[in-house]
């Protein structure tokens, strides 16, 4: 079976390089890959990279695009492989990670999507903890958990992502989590929690930290299209991370400082003799 990695770039370094080799390595297993890279106009360095390490085997479009999902579906539309999956510029696949995802879709025929553990990790590569696959990865399981598939470690069949609509351009920032649950009604997926597949970095400047709260507001939407109850317990979490946590905040604190004040006083204020 082929496999099929894209990789959306925009100012993806210092962390591009270490991405792109981690996908080049596959091959050393006898995967056969196809990795198609999309940098929408990078100004850091990444181009002039990308041009000149092409005998890692990508194939790259450089030039403005749509966003990161506009440059996935792109990639997806254009993917000759049997199996698909994306990495990030500032991501990382384990060594030996496409071989385990074929072998397990040789060995369950029909399979929608197989997902793994994942690590975080930091700017400097330190890991800072782990993303289990979801406990019941079918479409009820996906629907009303809070265990989405880590996206770095998920992969999917061709076939069921054309079946399924594939990425849907509205979405930029939890297009992953509309993907998972329409794969989940084509066909089965398998979950892999002994494996580690891929590495997700956590900086200040990735989207999934910088826009935390929208991605959250996106995820309460999509599954509520897809049928999830806005009172069941997942819809209700994400009300709050999403809606009401971003107002109360803020009069909390405000409180908080109010209540200091009023308590403590100015304290450390200078006072002159006979005051």
């Amino acid at each position: 079976m082929k496999v099929t990695i894209v990789t959306p770039v925009y100012n993806g370094m210092p962390w591009l390089p270490e991405c792109m080799n981690s996908v080049a390595m596959q091959r050393r297993d006898g995967v056969e890959l196809e990795h198609l890279v999309f940098d929408g106009g990078s100004t850091d360095g990444s181009v002039e990279w990308l041009r000149e390490h092409t005998s890692l085997g990508y194939e790259a479009t450089i030039g403005p695009d749509g966003g990161q999902t506009d440059a996935l579906i792109k990639g997806f539309n254009a993917a000759t492989g049997d199996i698909l999956g994306w990495l990030n510029a500032d991501d990382v696949l384990e060594p030996g990670a496409l071989k385990r995802v074929v072998d397990a879709f040789a060995a369950r025929p029909g399979l929608a999507m197989v997902t793994a553990a994942c690590l975080l990790i930091d700017g400097q590569g330190a890991i800072k903890g782990a993303i289990a696959p979801p406990p019941d990865p079918t479409l009820d399981g996906l629907l009303h958990r809070l265990s989405n598939p880590a996206q770095p470690a998920t992969f999917f069949s061709a076939d069921a992502y054309r079946r399924s609509g594939g990425l849907d351009r509205q979405y930029d920032m939890a297009m992953d989590v509309d993907l998972w649950l329409k794969l989940a009604k084509i066909g089965p997926a398998l979950a892999l929690p002994a494996e580690v597949l891929a590495r997700f970095r956590i900086h200040p400047d990735a989207k999934s930290v910088a826009s935390y709260r929208k991605a959250v507001r996106q995820d309460l939407r999509i599954r509520r299209l897809h049928g999830m109850p806005l009172r069941s317990g997942t819809g209700l979490r994400l009300l709050n991370v999403g809606y009401v946590q971003p107002v109360v905040a803020p009069v909390k604190n405000a409180f908080r400082r109010i209540a200091r004040f009023v308590v403590l006083g100015r304290r450390g204020k200078k006072t002159s003799v006979g005051d």
